[in-house]
């Protein structure tokens, strides 16, 4: 049919119909995934930042699906963050729907590693998380991380040396490193500020080049 042949009187023979099985995957898409161990503080963060209400209690693996909410810039713009379910040793090879969970982090710009200021292994913390996403691959390690020491709030300030855990940490991932609670909200605007700088940082044209 086209505006010339307005009532076309003749038709193409029918081709056989083709069946497919398709498998469909969802993933999430934000600007920000905040990342970390079980019960790290991260849904509690997301609900401080943002108006998303997920499940908040105080065992592990409270978070079972991603749960997203939008921080608002000072500029009024909006960014996604995604709050990752609690990854733990082995998620890369599957364990604890490690996969499920991993595969979200794929499509975000920028990792908020939440790290639990009140655990006896702050630096094994770390390690865990770092070493799954190394083995998960995809290009997960190489992405801006920004690394936040949560739950100051609870810390014993006489036992525990947050500067100097903040110091070790900085030399282990060089990452920025930020001292925060998500239930007080202290530091929360600093570090806020540090991933608006590399969003922004990402949205800015490489220069290019031209020879003559």
């Amino acid at each position: 049919m086209s505006n010339r042949n307005r009532a076309p009187e003749y038709a193409l023979p029918g081709l056989p119909g083709e069946i497919k099985q398709l498998r469909l995957e969802l993933k999430l898409l934000a600007e920000v995934g905040i990342i970390g161990l079980p019960n790290a503080g991260k849904s509690t963060l997301i609900s401080s930042l943002s108006a998303a209400r997920p499940k908040i209690a105080d065992y592990p693996f409270t978070t079972l699906i991603p749960n997203l909410g939008v921080v608002r810039k000072p500029t009024g713009d909006g960014t996604v963050f995604a709050d990752i379910p609690g990854l733990i040793e082995g998620a890369a090879h599957g364990a604890g729907l490690g996969h499920d969970f991993l595969r979200h982090i794929e499509r975000t710009r920028v990792l908020l590693h939440l790290i639990d200021a009140t655990s006896d292994n702050v630096l094994r913390d770390y390690n865990t998380i770092k070493e799954e996403l190394q083995a998960y691959g995809r290009g997960l390690a190489e992405r801006p991380q920004i690394l936040a020491l949560n739950k100051i709030d609870a810390v014993d300030r006489e036992t525990v040396d947050l500067e100097a855990l903040a110091t070790q940490l900085n030399h282990l991932s060089y990452s920025p490193v930020f001292v925060i609670s998500a239930v007080t909200r202290t530091g929360l605007e600093t570090m806020l500020q540090e991933i608006w700088g590399i969003l922004d940082q990402m949205k800015v044209p490489q220069e290019v080049e031209v020879f003559s």
